[in-house]
């Protein structure tokens, strides 16, 4: 799936915590991804906009949703949000699709009913988003940029 459950070393505080939308994406519509596109060379994530494209695989697959999104590997397990900063899903690393090159900008994500099946059984519920409001341009950058973290992975 892509997911990974990580133990901080030290307790976290983070300014804002993912709200997870209670329904699946709109096809067609805007999405953001916050992330360390650039790994640590800056000090905040970077959003990255795009669209959510299907709310499936390229093969009819229910565990994937398909984004119009040009992202680096620094980007992969950014949160999928919408316009009000709900988390649709969980961004994907690219991946080869069986020995094909897909066209630049397309990239795949976990949706986040997947990211709750996977979670529940660990003792873990995401929190389903308060606000479903559209937020501007500001407060979703605020609210993406408080919910990330860099996580770096040596072995």
């Amino acid at each position: 799936s892509g997911l990974a459950l990580l133990t901080p070393k030290a307790p976290l505080a983070p300014r804002a915590v993912a709200g997870f939308a209670t329904g699946p994406g709109r096809p067609g519509s805007e999405i953001t991804v916050p992330g360390y596109s650039y790994e640590d060379r800056l000090p905040a994530p970077t959003l990255t906009f795009g669209t959510l494209e299907d709310l499936t695989g390229l093969n009819g697959e229910a565990g994937l949703n398909r984004l119009s999104l040009q992202s680096l590997p620094g980007d992969a397990g950014g949160a999928v949000l919408d316009s009000s900063g709900s988390v649709l899903g969980m961004l994907l690393p690219a991946a080869p699709q069986g020995g094909k090159q897909l066209p630049a900008g397309v990239a795949f994500a976990l949706p986040g009913a997947e990211i709750a099946r996977i979670l529940t059984p660990s003792g873990i519920a995401p929190l389903p988003a308060i606000n479903t409001a559209a937020l501007s341009p500001a407060a979703l950058a605020d609210t993406a940029t408080g919910m990330t973290a860099l996580v770096s992975c040596w072995e």
